[in-house]
């Protein structure tokens, strides 16, 4: 199968460069598969799980905590608020991490509720992905 540059990108810098064969993602319009010669494309990622096929013919998980993704003629470029594989979650700080959402949403009148939510999704999403995979 044909392989396209990957490129992810987080606030610390450049995560990881790859050719991969295939991208899964959630983005804001719903989840996409990408291929080489994809149509150019610039959508909003949901926090999600996203996985891709590299160019050894092996599925990479990660679990995401939303972003941009940007498809053009050369490379794919994802620019991720974080990203982590499940080698890199530490399964006790996100299930405190959710702990600690949970806490905060039974008193919401105290707290800003949109990000208590946020952090839970990407908590529950760190543990799905460290779990599954």
């Amino acid at each position: 199968m044909k392989t396209f540059k990957l490129k992810i990108i987080t606030p610390k810098g450049v995560y990881r460069e790859t050719d991969v064969e295939i991208l899964n993602i959630r983005s804001s319009g719903g989840q996409m598969g990408i291929l080489a010669n994809h149509i150019p494309l610039v959508s909003g990622i949901e926090i999600s799980e996203m996985n891709y096929i590299d160019q050894n013919s092996q599925r990479q998980y990660f679990a995401i905590a939303g972003g941009f993704v940007y498809v053009g003629e050369q490379e794919t470029v994802i620019i991720a608020n974080a990203i982590e594989s499940p080698e890199e979650i530490d399964l006790q700080r996100a299930e405190a991490s959710k702990q600690r959402a949970q806490q905060r949403l039974k008193n919401p009148e105290d707290i800003d509720v949109l990000r208590a939510e946020i952090s839970l999704k990407k908590a529950l999403m760190r543990i799905h992905v460290k779990t599954t995979y």
